[in-house]
């Protein structure tokens, strides 16, 4: 068959949308195929007979080769036609402009299809010159992400300024479609805001601003906004002279966010903001509801608008400007002097320090306190002294004198005698004569001054007012009482004596009291009086004043006063008398009973004696065997002695670590997963627990403990000054406990509860504490542990009383160290808090080191002579406990190349039960005593910590043990170094812990020990207060002399 004819006429084409349209001439039949020019696969259509024939689906932007050849009985011709067709690309669309003062970024989905180069021209609207250009390929702007974003930055444009932007893109030189955009830059806005507000227009805000210069910026006008919405938006145009804006009908006292730009066509610039506060509205006027001779009850009209507190503001005495802050619309101003006048400022206030604070125009008013009892005449002396008349001078100051004096009177008489002669003198004699005096005789001359008020006994104490126990011996009572136990509303409070009784039933009102020698006739005691009242005058330095009855000797057939020694094991009752004058007093009610320890010398003694001389019979027989034997065999005698001590009873020593053995020590007791803690800590248990907590147990005290079982010990507890003869309110659940630098260092309690924050705020101020150690967090696990019982901002917040504000507060990675403001009345103090936040309760610190970081930050700032230091965890017992046993130790390391860890727990555990609850806690304080030693401190922990389940939640207590070497060394009595005797060794007899001490009293230079003059024989040695340990640790004194029998199996090795 002959080939089909070429096909004429062909490839005659046209671009319509994504195809190309092919017309051919005739032709039995047509095949046609393509490729893009970048791949060399062709693409083969179907044959076609028509004239025309379409290829559809090509990409935008590409360069297509074309091939067309006749087909005749399946014979292709040998000259094919073939024809490049280019297909117009896409253009851009979805255009988004980002704008800001000189730059735009227009950002649009990638077109689909073949782009080479994109083309974005522009130029200002309305110019009509010769667009800026920038042509970039496809590569340099494509970006990311799906659809991919083509993203293109146009710079250095000028603010404020609307421009045209025209966009193409480009394919084998080949343009799309134009599209077209218009964007405006952000305007500039360079101005200063001024707030211009004052007192006196406590609603108006005025705002100047300095223009912003149009030559950096176009723009059409300012606009002005404040933060509350009901207050219009102010605008002024560009070119407007008058550069103030005023906003009325504002709240006073409220804080506004100013808010001001420059706007162009609609489009505003970056915001430029300030702050401030309106003024508060003052009050309109003062008023005083109470005025007495030392107080001031002020009220006062509550202002329109917001405020934060009310600042009263008076002068005091001494020209000192006295500050207070109240909450309230009325405030009592205490503390004030009689007939004077004071003038009260009350300044409203709006805000804190932090956060813009403005004060209102003050308002005063001018108030005169009432008359009162002149004060103390201070100089009172005599001049011209003759045989029968002395001649006195005076003068009482004008700040003492309280009113209109009316008189001098001087009262006098024999010394030691009932009968008084009283001569009076006017208000401006200041010295004058008394005359008719016996030549040779002591008298006693006392001057007041008087005013229309007369001087009178000072008013009763309620029934709760009454001095408390501090401390005692077994000849002594130390006690507490407070200057507030008696107001001076009936004159000034000139002298004190204390009334001490074993008998309270008898009478004890009378001016003229027995005195200690007096009552030595009675076998019970009646009232006597302590001291002259003339020769004691407390108070000198603070507002506590603690006093010991019974250290004077009062040897002798002496007359007068005297603090003599009181009976062991008695108990009584005191009371304090108040003077106004000689013969005007007032007392308060008696303290609770208070017992004085027992004297447990004859039974130590008793025990004793026979013991010895048992020993001495055992030693004689030693040594006559051992000269037979003419050897030492000391393993032989004990292995042989029926009198030998069993291995049951020998424990671990409890002897103080010497500081270069304590690595050794603490890598023993770790041993077997801490066995020998468990051991030691076990020991602890019943340390203290069998002291009385009668007050905790009160049903009116019981819904202010946390937990049921910590209850604080009557002895060592903090006592509150009492609120109005109200049951319990002395009560808190907190005790005193020993420090390193005074018995009294710390002030331990429970996390404060919502009920008995206030309480605790109260302890605070009345033992005049300044830190607050805080060693758990408020919610733990999901449960609350403690309040939170401190001001969460600046503002001031009152807790009863007591108002605090928040000073200050700085974070570190560990703790937080706050300063607050306490205030009561006039008074103002400032308490540190000190807020340890990683400590997990019933757990220790991770790594233990922190808590030594934590209490090195906590004495950098707090010094020994700041005492008491008040810490709480959530009971007030384990961590808390640790906490201040550490804090002992490291003070110790200055002082002593000792440490005994297990006497310092055990001594705590006497004052507040549970001290260092777990073992866990205890193991800790091993390891970061270890740390410091080996200079770990501020690395991470050596060792795991071991959690002993099985010890965790058990009653803490003491089992005072012996050694676990040596038979005899094992024994060594573990008192501290001065209550050693010579030689002296415990030991343990029978089920309980019944012990003795028996002395090394054998050798010739401790042979008196066994006489009656022993303890000067003893160099150091101090017999009660040796006995009154040996009491303390619970020993057994009254143990029968057979019972020593055990005693003696250490002899022969001994003195051997």
């Amino acid at each position: 068959m002959p080939c089909p004819t070429a096909s004429t006429g062909l490839m005659d084409s046209h671009v319509t949308g994504v195809g190309i349209g092919v017309i051919n001439g005739a032709a039995a039949g047509v095949e046609l195929c393509y490729r893009t020019e970048d791949d060399p696969t062709w693409v083969k259509l179907p044959p076609v007979k028509e004239t025309e024939a379409e290829v559809a689906d090509m990409t935008p932007g590409e360069k297509y080769l074309i091939q067309v050849n006749t087909v005749s009985f399946s014979v292709e011709s040998t000259r094919p036609q073939e024809v490049n067709q280019t297909i117009r690309p896409n253009p851009v669309s979805n255009i988004a402009p980002l704008v800001d003062s000189t730059n735009v970024t227009l950002e649009w989905p990638r077109p689909e299809g073949r782009v080479e180069r994109y083309i974005v021209q522009w130029r200002e609207e309305g110019n009509e010159g010769t667009p800026h250009t920038k042509n970039m390929t496809e590569s340099n702007v494509a970006g990311s992400g799906t659809p991919q974003l083509v993203k293109v930055l146009i710079e250095d444009l000028t603010p404020g300024i609307k421009y045209q932007f025209f966009i193409h893109t480009v394919s084998y030189r080949l343009d799309s479609d134009v599209t077209n955009l218009a964007a405006r830059t952000m305007p500039l806005i360079q101005s200063d805001i001024t707030v211009v507000s004052s007192q006196q227009e406590t609603d108006t805000l005025t705002l100047r601003y300095t223009p912003t210069p149009q030559i950096s910026s176009r723009f059409d006008l300012y606009r002005f906004m404040l933060s509350d919405a009901s207050v219009p938006v102010r605008e002024k145009t560009a070119n407007d002279t008058d550069t103030k804006v005023t906003f009325n009908d504002l709240i006073p006292g409220r804080l506004y966010n100013i808010t001001v730009w420059t706007v162009s066509d609609g489009v505003t610039s970056q915001p430029l903001q300030r702050q401030d506060r309106m003024y508060p509205e003052p009050i309109t006027s003062i008023n005083a509801t109470h005025i007495s001779d030392t107080e001031v009850t002020l009220t006062w009209d509550t202002p329109r608008g917001e405020y934060n507190a009310f600042e009263v503001q008076y002068l005091n005495t001494d020209g000192l400007l006295i500050q207070n802050l109240t909450l309230r619309d009325s405030i009592t101003i205490s503390d004030l002097k009689p007939h004077r006048n004071y003038t009260f400022t009350v300044v409203v206030r709006s805000g804190t320090e932090s956060s813009v604070l403005r004060r209102s125009l003050p308002v005063s008013a001018i108030f005169t306190t009432r008359e009162s009892v002149p004060g103390k005449v201070e100089v009172f002396s005599p001049g011209d002294i003759q045989p029968s008349f002395i001649n006195f001078k005076w003068s009482l100051p004008s700040n003492e004198q309280n009113g209109v004096i009316q008189n001098f009177t001087i009262t006098y008489g024999l010394e030691n005698s009932l009968y008084t002669q009283v001569q009076v003198f006017r208000p401006d004699e200041f010295q004058g004569t008394i005359k008719k005096l016996i030549p040779g005789k002591t008298y006693r001359f006392e001057i007041q001054a008087e005013t229309k008020m007369p001087i009178l006994a000072p008013p009763k104490p309620s029934s709760q007012v009454v001095p408390t126990e501090v401390y005692k011996t077994t000849t002594t009572i130390q006690i507490r009482f407070r200057k507030n136990y008696f107001t001076e509303e009936n004159g000034a409070v000139e002298m004190y004596t204390v009334i001490v009784a074993e008998d309270d039933s008898k009478n004890a009102s009378g001016l003229e009291m027995p005195s200690w020698r007096d009552v030595q006739a009675y076998s019970i005691w009646p009232p006597y009086q302590v001291m002259d009242p003339y020769q004691y005058h407390p108070f000198k330095n603070s507002s506590v004043e603690d006093f010991t009855i019974g250290v004077e000797k009062c040897e002798g057939t002496g007359s007068g006063y005297c603090n003599g020694p009181l009976k062991a094991g008695t108990t009584y009752k005191v009371k304090v008398r108040a003077f106004t004058a000689g013969d005007k007093f007032t007392d308060t009610y008696y303290s609770f009973p208070i017992q004085t320890d027992a004297d447990n010398t004859p039974i130590f003694l008793g025990v004793l004696i026979p013991c010895a001389i048992l020993s001495m019979v055992i030693l004689v027989i030693f040594l006559v065997r051992r000269r037979r034997n003419n050897s030492r065999r000391a393993t032989d005698h004990r292995g042989n002695d029926s009198l030998s001590i069993p291995d049951s009873i020998i424990e671990t020593s409890r002897a103080p670590i010497a500081l270069e053995k304590f690595a050794e020590h603490y890598r023993i007791m770790s041993a077997d997963s801490d066995f020998l803690f468990s051991e030691e800590f076990e020991l602890l248990k019943h340390v203290g627990r069998d002291q009385l907590c009668t007050a905790a147990e009160l049903p009116c005290n019981r819904p202010k403990n946390r937990f049921t079982n910590i209850l604080p010990y009557d002895h060592s507890r903090f006592r509150l000054q009492p609120v109005d003869d109200e049951e319990g309110s002395d009560y808190i659940n907190a005790n005193y406990v020993p420090g390193h630098n005074s018995p009294r260092e710390f002030l331990v309690t429970q996390g404060p509860l919502h009920s008995t924050r206030d309480d605790f705020w109260r302890m605070c101020w009345e033992s005049n504490s300044r830190a607050i150690i805080m060693l758990t967090n408020c919610i733990e696990k999901g449960r609350e542990k403690c309040d939170h019982y401190w001001p969460y901002d600046t503002l001031p917040v009152y807790y009863g009383d007591i108002c605090v504000t928040l000073l200050n507060e700085s974070h570190y990675p560990h703790w937080s160290i706050s300063e607050f403001m306490m205030c009561q009345g006039d008074t103002q103090r400032v308490i540190r808090h000190f807020h340890f936040t990683t400590w997990p309760d019933f757990g220790v610190p991770s790594p233990p080191q922190t808590l030594v970081r934590f209490v090195r930050a906590f004495r950098e700032r707090v010094g020994p002579e700041q005492r008491p230091i008040v810490v709480h965890c959530s009971a007030g017992v384990g961590r808390s406990g640790t906490f201040i046993t550490l804090d002992r130790i490291l003070q110790q390391l200055n002082l002593s190349d000792k440490v005994d860890i297990f006497g310092i727990v055990w001594v705590m555990r006497k004052e507040r039960s549970w001290m260092v609850q777990t073992e866990q806690q205890y193991i800790c304080i091993h390891q970061c005593l270890l740390a410091v030693l080996e200079g770990n401190e501020n690395q991470g922990p050596q060792r795991e910590i071991h959690d002993n389940q099985g010890f965790e939640g058990k009653d803490p207590g003491l089992e005072v043990s012996v050694g676990a070497t040596n038979p005899c060394e094992k024994n060594r009595c573990q008192l501290p170094s001065f209550y050693q005797a010579p030689g002296a060794f415990w030991h343990q007899a029978g089920y309980k812990l019944s012990q003795v001490l028996i002395p090394q009293f054998f050798l010739s230079s401790t042979w008196r020990f066994l006489a009656p003059a022993w303890v000067q024989a003893v160099p150091g040695a101090n017999f009660p207060v040796f006995i009154k340990h040996l009491a303390l640790l619970g020993t057994s004194l009254g143990m029968s002399c057979p019972k020593c029998q055990l005693i003696f199996s250490c002899v022969p090795e001994v003195f051997s």
